[in-house]
Parts: C-alpha cells; structure tokens; sequence
C-alpha cells in the first residue's frame, strides 16, 4: 500500500470498525428481558482490494440486567498502524422499555487524542456530553455510532418475515453530528466467507446517491452482518467480511 492510498486507509479502517454505525428511529425494538447474547466475531477489512487489518467485535451483559458491553478492537496492518494508529471503540448501553439506550461510548484512536473522544448520555435531561464538557440536545432515538448496529439488526429481525418490509429510518449520534439514515431490504444472497457460506439479507441504503452502503446480515449469526461494503463518492469501496 502506498502513502496516498494509506491517507484513506484509517478513515476506511475506522468506518468499517463502526460496523453498522446507525441508530434505530422508527420504532420501538424487540421486547424481551434479555434479547442480546454474548458475542465475539473476527472481520476481515480491506480498501479498494488492499489488506486493511482485522477487526474483533464482542458483546458482553455488564451491570444491570439489560445492560451491554460492546466493543470492537482492531488489528491493522502494518503501515496503516504506522501511519495512524489502531482504532477502537466500547459501547455501553442498556436496552430500556424495548429501545437501545445508549450511556456511554468511546472512539480512541491510539496515540491521538484530537481524534479520540466520549460521549456521556443523561436521559433525565436529553443530553449528550462530550469529553471537553460541551452539551448537546439530543431526540429519543438517538443512539451512539456502534451501538446502533445492534439496535439495526434487531429491527431487521423484527421485520425479517414481513411481506413487504418498510423503509428502515435511522440516527446516530457522533461528537459533531446527529446523522439520519434510511435502508431497504434488497432481496436474498448466498454469501461466501472464510467463516463459511451463509444465506443473508441485503439491506442497502437509498438516502444519499453519493454515499453506498450494503449489508449482508445472516440469520443463522442471529441477523449479524457477516459482509459490508461502503463507498463514498469515486473512493474505492471498503469491505469488511467475517472471518470467524
């Protein structure tokens, strides 16, 4: 990999380790005491056909019932760990009255702290507070940018046998921007991994023509996407692929 396309290469490293990187608006998720299990995946990432690393993805209860611990540390390559460090990030969140609330969330990128920040969620008041102390507003449905790709996938497997299923609407909170997206099924595909060939569901996204996503979630991995490509613009595409 040469330097200018390493210039992209954490940007894409850290987009694909946020995953999903939406939040559910539309509606109440599914109900249920406890309706995530513990997890622990291994993805594969690459831009535009170079190796980008390898990203682990685990999911843990902690605290109260009901409550998460959702983290994803990633593994770069050499000279994208050389020119800017491993990116990572911990989510913690509860799922409250059958919606995903996010409490606490951190991006770090090693060896960078202007990159690197928190968010603190106060849901008495409706706030979002960042490490610098700065307050924002925030709507109800507003979840943190991993976190989020649980509360899609539990949307998705509520909507999964629906004859014709809706326009999924989402929104993400980030340290600068709440960010709207919208998804629609796209039909069914045989995907093959080096974890294995998995029947999936395609969702892809339809609110921004400069701007593809798509997401090949398994059934079988309880609706986890075991393949996702992002492209922004004439960029390669990024892709993140299970592993295991």
């Amino acid at each position: 990999m040469n330097g200018a396309a390493a210039r992209f290469a954490w940007p894409a490293l850290l987009l694909l380790s946020t995953g999903l990187a939406v939040s559910c608006r539309a509606e109440p998720l599914m109900a249920g005491p406890a309706p995530l299990p513990d997890l622990d995946y291994s993805y594969n990432a690459s831009w535009g056909g170079m190796n980008l690393g390898q990203i682990q993805v685990a999911l843990r209860q902690e605290g109260e019932h009901g409550c998460y611990r959702y983290t994803n540390t990633s593994n770069p390559s050499a000279l994208v760990r050389a020119l800017y460090g491993s990116p990572n990030q911990t989510s913690r969140f509860c799922v409250k009255d059958g919606r995903i609330r996010s409490q606490h969330f951190e991006s770090v990128l090693q060896g960078d702290d202007k990159r690197s920040y928190t968010l603190d969620f106060d849901w008495s008041q409706h706030t979002v507070t960042d490490q610098n102390g700065q307050v924002r507003a925030i709507p109800d449905d507003a979840v943190d940018s991993f976190a989020l790709e649980q509360a899609v996938r539990l949307w998705v497997q509520a909507h999964a046998q629906d004859g014709t299923p809706p326009t999924a609407e989402f929104t993400m909170v980030d340290n600068k921007n709440l960010t709207h997206y919208q998804f629609k099924f796209d039909g069914h595909q045989v995907i093959d991994t080096p974890a294995g060939s998995f029947d999936t569901l395609l969702m892809e996204r339809i609110d921004n023509p400069g701007k593809q996503g798509r997401f090949w979630l398994a059934p079988e991995r309880g609706y986890m996407p075991v393949k996702i490509e992002t492209k922004s613009g004439g960029r390669p595409s990024v892709t993140m692929v299970l592993a295991k």
